[in-house]
């Protein structure tokens, strides 16, 4: 599950569209960061509805894989739109100087975790200190450094992460990284134990997840699509979480046969218990929310770790301009 951020293009598209409207929709190339699965439900539970055409849109969902990245393909134009696996996403790009900005965040936490043993004695992120972790190479510079700067963690602690759990089952003293959504599932069914998670957003890690990224000229000479598309995703969400998931759930597994009613049940209930969509700002702001006061907070730990220069215009990686008026929020109800 690690390979997000490094995900290649499978080749594979899926109409997300199944009414036809009554005028041209516009076409909108819509990329994941991974293969279908529960986590990407909010964006197809839309497509099975019918949402994405009800907004005047015709969006082909491409979905990735492991191998190369959907960073790229946004700085090089070849998709309109895409999922940015966390905040330091928008923040490369921005360093790059690619055209492309966040316009939304699926996640208000990420689902980031360290796993442990259930025996093991360590209390919190901070008893991990010296000890060693299995995580991917594509970590190192996105959540290893906030540990680091956090809890004064050391490369040397770094094991490497495959994604296959074996190591970790085998080794009562190990610890290794995953998604809460995911991982643990895995190591309950292989292992017949339920491991022991930290989840690093419950302990300050603000990054934003699963971010809706659009090309920037989109944002200014066509924020009609951009809007329409926000605002039925943020629909898709709100049914994916508090409704029935079955048409989603049909889509993510004819694209993914890896996907089973067992994984996809336990993805979002996991979203939901630990509140990955739903939480914090979106309470009251809405499904999708970002604010100034989190990507400056986010910015100044990344830059403070060396990652990013400290003069870099990061407010060049966001817009509020499509969320935080309360759509799909628990306060006030979806409508326009």
């Amino acid at each position: 599950m690690f390979y997000r951020m490094t995900s290649a293009l499978t080749g594979m598209f899926l109409a997300a569209g199944l009414a036809t409207p009554t005028l041209a929709a516009e076409r909108v190339i819509f990329m994941t960061d991974w293969k279908p699965e529960a986590e990407q439900g909010g964006f197809y539970e839309a497509a099975a509805l019918g949402l994405y055409a009800k907004h005047g849109l015709d969006v082909q969902i491409r979905s990735g894989g492991s191998g190369a990245n959907p960073q790229q393909l946004m700085a090089a134009g070849a998709v309109d739109m895409a999922i940015g696996s966390n905040s330091f996403f928008a923040l490369n790009l921005v360093k790059a100087g690619a055209p492309v900005v966040a316009v939304m965040a699926s996640y208000q936490k990420d689902p980031e975790v360290l796993i442990l043993h259930p025996e093991d004695t360590a209390a919190a992120i901070a008893d991990l200190k010296g000890r060693s972790i299995m995580i991917s190479d594509a970590s190192i510079d996105t959540m290893w450094a906030w540990l680091k700067g956090k809890y004064g963690f050391e490369d040397k602690q770094i094991r490497k992460y495959s994604g296959n759990s074996a190591p970790f089952l085998v080794d009562r003293t190990a610890i290794q990284q995953g998604y809460v959504t995911s991982e643990p599932l895995v190591i309950e069914q292989k292992g017949g134990f339920k491991p022991k998670l930290f989840l690093l957003a419950d302990s300050g890690y603000s990054t934003y997840g699963s971010l809706v990224l659009a090309k920037s000229d989109w944002v200014v000479k066509k924020p009609d699509i951009v809007r329409a598309f926000v605002e039925a995703s943020i629909e898709g969400w709100r049914a994916y979480l508090d409704g029935d998931p079955a048409a989603a759930d049909a889509l993510i597994k004819k694209g993914n046969p890896d996907m089973t009613d067992d994984i996809l049940k336990y993805a979002r209930g996991k979203m939901k218990d630990y509140g990955i969509v739903d939480s914090g700002d979106t309470k009251t702001l809405g499904i999708g929310a970002m604010t100034d006061a989190r990507w400056a907070d986010f910015f100044k730990m990344a830059s403070g770790q060396g990652l990013y220069p400290t003069d870099l215009d990061y407010k060049k990686a966001y817009t509020l301009d499509f969320v935080d008026k309360g759509y799909g929020s628990a306060v006030q109800p979806s409508s326009h």
